[in-house]
């Protein structure tokens, strides 16, 4: 495979091998690779040369007549942020001779969300449906479902629910989690003990992405206790809590002011072998630094600086200082050390002259 150079000035270079590759047949089809080196133009905002490889493909007319192939490519278009090019793409297929079904249309709906087009995806979905005939499966109601929980659009999305299941269509798990997690997230509790109802009557078994969605409705909630007790539920079958579990029990308990508790669960969330992510070590760190238990933030940021996860310089900075206030002095020059030694050059901590 070619090797994806950082340099822009060689780009162009690796564009053109790129193209000349691409007439390979199983190249064109290596599909992880593709998405590996759009992936990188795009973090890049290199769109042109993303737009330059896409459109290379035109070329192949056989590969453009296999729906699976121009999908590939719309897809990629939309992980790039692309939306205008993959609707390009999309009503250019019958001059490729390619058809379209719902596959190219959930394709295009996907594309929509994912470059944030948000606001498209009624009269997109709409239009899929009224101009070209193409009638949605799950997969083109979940997309939808899901534009609408990341606007917080909660009503829309039970509306296109009820919708979904008067059509025929099936409501699966990853509908259920991607309500639920939306309605416990905006405090909407009592339509998320609903949906988690009727998901339950349908025979639907929780995963963990559900049973995090309730705990963190609970907690939003105020009900910590409850939140403590499906733990055990999720325990008892078969489920373990991850660090989204963890995190959210911490949160709850920050929100309490209760730092004993904080330390209980993170404790727990190590003893299981959970390893923290940079939300737990931002929550707590924070939240000891304000209850002046600079030691164990002191601990916690060691472990983070180790870990490589930039939990802010205002944390640091926060847990520096009070080690000095508290004359802790060989642990504030360990934490400067650690600090100036990591790779976050954005910033340096020093001790006081």
């Amino acid at each position: 495979m070619l090797q994806l150079t950082n340099s822009l000035t060689n780009l162009k270079i690796f564009i053109d091998k790129f193209k000349r590759a691409s007439n390979t047949g199983q190249f064109r089809y290596s599909y992880k690779y593709y998405e590996d080196v759009v992936n990188h133009l795009a973090e890049a905002r290199q769109h042109y040369y993303i737009q330059q490889i896409l459109e290379h493909q035109k070329r192949f007319k056989r590969d453009m007549t296999n729906e699976p192939f121009v999908v590939r490519l719309i897809s990629l278009y939309g992980k790039s942020r692309m939306y205008d090019h993959a609707r390009k793409l999309f009503d250019e297929m019958p001059e490729l001779n390619c058809p379209r079904t719902v596959l190219s249309a959930n394709a295009l709906l996907t594309a929509c969300v994912n470059s944030k087009r948000f606001n498209q995806i009624p009269e997109l979905f709409k239009e899929l449906r009224e101009e070209f005939a193409i009638e949605p499966d799950e997969v083109s109601y979940n997309v939808v479902i899901k534009a609408f929980c990341d606007t917080e659009d909660t009503d829309s999305a039970l509306e296109m629910i009820s919708e979904m299941e008067k059509n025929g269509c099936e409501c699966n798990l990853y509908t259920y989690n991607t309500i639920l997690d939306a309605l416990y997230r905006n405090g909407n509790i009592l339509e998320g003990d609903r949906q988690w109802e009727l998901m339950k009557n349908k025979n639907l078994e929780p995963d963990i992405r559900t049973y995090n969605a309730k705990v963190r409705g609970l907690i939003v909630d105020k009900r910590i206790t409850e939140a403590i007790v499906l733990l055990d539920e999720m325990k008892g079958k078969g489920l373990s809590p991850d660090v989204y579990t963890y995190n959210g029990l911490i949160n709850g308990f920050v929100k309490e002011d209760d730092l004993m508790q904080v330390k209980h669960w993170y404790a727990e969330m190590v003893k299981n072998k959970i390893v923290p992510d940079l939300v737990t070590f931002r929550i707590i760190i924070s939240f000891s630094s304000k209850k002046g238990d600079y030691k164990f933030g002191f601990e916690l940021s060691k472990e983070s600086l180790i870990q490589k996860i930039n939990v802010g310089r205002l944390n640091l900075q926060g847990v520096l200082d009070g080690l000095l206030k508290e004359s802790a002095i060989d642990e504030a020059k360990e934490l400067v050390k650690l600090v100036n030694g990591s790779r976050f050059i954005y910033y340096k901590l020093k001790l006081a002259d």
